[in-house]
């Protein structure tokens, strides 16, 4: 998912900066990350996963959920989301 507005944008880098959920990998070839519960269209409970990867893009959210996103809620690639932190 792509952050394109300018508040947005702030928010989400104010996000990236606090501690959230650490995932490390067993494996070493796999990248570790972060990630936050959040709340997906007032509806769908998952959590944004900021991967530690070099040059991965400011931009760029990572939604995961227990359901498949697009089929519950309806949505296709470019759809606007509201994400909500838990």
């Amino acid at each position: 998912m792509e952050i394109v507005d300018p508040e947005d944008s702030r928010d989400f880098r104010e996000l990236k900066s606090t501690p959230g959920v650490e995932i490390l990998p067993e494996d070493p070839s796999f990248c570790s990350a972060r990630c936050y519960p959040v709340l997906i269209d007032g509806r769908l409970k998952g959590a944004i996963v900021f991967p530690r990867v070099k040059d991965y893009p400011e931009n760029k959210m990572e939604l995961i959920a227990f359901r498949n996103i697009k089929e519950v809620l309806s949505v296709k690639g470019g759809d606007v989301l509201e994400v909500e932190t838990l």
